[in-house]
């Protein structure tokens, strides 16, 4: 049985870990911008009009945790983005990385837009380009951290809330997902064949970068928990093969993976979309401790994952945000067919799969959050 009495952070940790809890922290996760102003429109308060779930709402009654923003994926110092083209409807232009895109302007609430970016060009995409490239990681790992560390850390050091660390640049590090950002899907998977030993030298390159840029601020602060950025996959499966992530990408993945354990962080979850599941035994193989968001559109679905895998890695996310749009009924068959049962195994947070569109309405999501609280305290 639980201790009495114990912290957000602890209840945290001892969810993930399987261990037993007075309670699972009531967690939600993003809302698009334009689902923001469509609830601002239909009462939503603006003291509680925030896109970031993770971080908590007390109007919505949701626990979150604190983020402490470094640069682990951006150049260093990151360049301004340039301006190629634009007329009424799109825009060009290249972005710090180096990647130029193309992005629809009507709709784009707070810079967030009404679909994803066309990547158009990529930084890399031969070993000239990848020299040059990789002169512009070489920065001091101090460039790195915020500038108020001392600051932050002594607020980490204070708090009870769970804690993480996140990317400045509103992406987080992952393997796969860097190669993507510097060589596009097309290019990297070009790449794993025609010239193998520079992907091998990408991936060497990065793990030396992340592990010299965090040592310090890792074994200075103890972080409760780090999402890898991995979103590798789509509906059909992932990216890469099984076979492709054991010969290129599970190496690097365990040296990162037993960094993080040595520097203190207590939960390794990799954040991918799309149909994983193929990946997850070798992402086991490589320390990874659980996976989120459990895309339901992708197929995925955390009852049959825990029926095969047991207690191997805890669960985030996991219902279905279309079944919002289906009413109370729909609704409540979703959340206490698969709350109550993982929740009682343990090692499960439940949150809606992704960010949450704009046509959901306030009221859908508030009805939403009753039925969970309900599907997981036993009480509205």
């Amino acid at each position: 049985m639980a201790e009495p009495g114990i912290t957000p952070k602890e209840r945290l940790n001892r969810t993930l870990s399987f261990a037993a809890v007075d309670r699972v922290p009531f967690f939600e996760i993003a809302l698009w911008e334009q689902t923001v102003e469509r609830w601002k429109a239909e009462g939503l308060p603006t003291r509680a009009a925030n896109a970031d779930l993770l971080s908590g709402n007390t109007y919505f009654g949701l626990e979150g945790y604190d983020t402490v923003l470094f640069n682990m994926t951006f150049p260093e110092p990151c360049p301004e983005e340039k301006m190629v083209s634009e007329d009424e409807r799109y825009v060009t232009f290249i972005d710090g990385m180096g990647r130029t895109r193309m992005a629809l302007r009507s709709g784009t609430v707070r810079g967030m837009r009404m679909s994803m970016d066309s990547y158009i060009g990529f930084p890399v995409t031969s070993r000239d380009d990848w020299k040059l490239l990789k002169a512009k990681y070489a920065s001091n790992a101090g460039d790195r951290v915020p500038k108020d560390w001392a600051e932050v850390l002594i607020r980490l050091r204070q708090s009870t809330r769970p804690s993480t660390f996140f990317d400045r640049y509103f992406a987080s590090f992952g393997y796969y997902s860097m190669l993507r950002n510097w060589m596009g899907t097309v290019g990297v998977s070009y790449m794993f064949y025609d010239d193998p030993q520079l992907v091998h030298e990408c991936l060497e390159f990065l793990t030396e970068c992340i592990m010299g840029w965090m040592e310090k601020p890792l074994r200075e602060a103890q972080f409760d928990l780090y999402y890898i950025h991995e979103d590798m996959s789509g509906s059909q499966g992932p990216l890469v093969s099984p076979e492709m992530f054991r010969q290129f990408l599970l190496p690097p993945y365990k040296r990162f993976v037993a960094f993080l354990k040595r520097c203190g962080v207590k939960n390794v979850i990799v954040d991918t979309d799309g149909n994983f599941a193929p990946l997850i035994p070798a992402f086991l193989e490589a320390g990874v401790e659980g996976f989120g968001p459990i895309e339901r559109a992708a197929g995925l679905d955390p009852r049959k994952l825990r029926a095969q895998y047991g207690k191997s890695f805890a669960m985030i996310g996991g219902i279905d945000k279309r079944v919002l749009k289906k009413g109370k009924r729909a609704v409540e068959a979703e959340v206490m067919s698969i709350i109550p049962p993982l929740i009682e195994q343990g090692g499960y947070i439940p949150t809606i799969d992704h960010s949450i569109p704009p046509d959901v309405s306030l009221r859908e999501f508030e009805e939403y959050l009753a039925l969970k609280r309900t599907a997981m305290h036993g009480a509205p």
